[in-house]
């Protein structure tokens, strides 16, 4: 019913816990697809010995070519009517196969379900649901309130795949692309598509916070942070034309990336470059910015940013010290 896609890539420390969290699941009618993205430390050897055990556990040994290509082969090699993406960093609640599985079953106009997160730090552990959920009477999105959430932050409408659901139909034949922040990309695309989500409101993965995670090195800008700019550009292409309110809110996601980029760039080597690519898509989107349907102060304060930087830099970082000092 379900297969679950991990690609896995140099995280011996953290894979056995990610592979015992999933082979703990209430729900046992799945296949787990280990794809080694051509590990060098020992992580494929672990991937074997699961495989070993466990007849539902399918090992592909590959040679290194990312985690978008890691993903595609997964779902190249899926039996599942049900898809799920775990990353090998993380764990799952025992009961989220089953709690999600239930929740779309229980609601044939949902092309995906999707709970909460818990982020964790390696010295610490997840507060996740132990126990069955009930998903009677949950909460649905339509294309709108998902397509909000994902440009403009929600904790449901985050651009990531895992903690998520999704019917192998709905997905059809959509690819990932091997850029960075591929997640987001390959959402928009689906999203376009959607017709309404299912939500739970459990918390139902375990997101481990890793400090030399490229998605953490917030003042360690480098290169596949800046190409994530790009990224973000290609989200909006994606988007047709007549979807003024996505792409109005996509804008708003990609400015707000380039200036935090470009403020975490200042004092590195990277600056230059992040200057370039910024002022590449602000010559692509800077009209339909400034006609979009965001509120004028809004699109007034982006475009201020954008063009006086040290104004940026100050509302920055007075925001930086007021998130410190009330969250640690």
């Amino acid at each position: 019913m379900i297969s679950i896609i991990l690609p896995v890539y140099n995280v011996e420390p953290y894979l056995q816990a990610c592979v015992d969290s999933v082979m703990a699941s209430t729900y046992a009618d799945f296949e787990l697809l280990l794809i080694d993205d051509g590990s060098t430390d020992g992580s494929g050897n672990i991937c074997d010995e699961t495989a070993a055990r466990d007849h539902r556990v399918k090992v592909f040994h590959l040679d290194n070519g990312g985690v978008a290509n890691a993903r595609n082969v997964g779902l190249r090699h899926a039996r599942g009517e049900m898809i799920a993406f775990i990353d090998a960093d993380d764990v799952i609640s025992p009961v989220m196969l089953q709690t999600l599985l239930d929740a779309l079953m229980a609601n044939d106009d949902c092309d995906f379900a999707m709970g909460r997160a818990d982020a964790f730090m390696d010295d610490s552990q997840p507060s996740l649901a132990t126990n069955p959920v009930v998903v009677n009477g949950l909460q649905h999105y339509n294309q709108r309130q998902y397509m909000s959430y994902l440009f403009r932050g929600n904790q449901f409408g985050y651009p990531v795949v895992w903690c998520k659901l999704f019917r192998r139909g709905f997905i059809g034949e959509e690819q990932f692309k091997s850029i960075p922040a591929e997640d987001i990309e390959w959402l928009t695309r689906l999203c376009v598509k959607m017709k309404k989500a299912v939500i739970v409101e459990d918390k139902l993965y375990g997101y481990r916070v890793r400090h030399d995670s490229i998605t953490h090195e917030n003042q360690n800008v480098n290169q596949t942070i800046v190409r994530r700019l790009d990224t973000f550009l290609m989200c909006l292409n994606d988007l047709p034309k007549e979807c003024v309110d996505y792409r109005s809110w996509c804008l708003l996601y990609t400015y707000k990336m380039m200036l935090n980029t470009r403020y975490n760039a200042r004092k590195t080597g990277f600056y230059s470059e992040v200057k370039s690519r910024s002022s590449f898509i602000y010559s692509q989107t800077a009209d339909e910015l400034k006609l979009c349907g965001l509120k004028w102060p809004i699109k007034a304060g982006l475009l201020c940013f954008y063009h006086q930087p040290w104004l940026y830099n100050i509302v920055y970082s007075a925001y930086a010290r007021y998130y410190a000092a009330t969250h640690y």
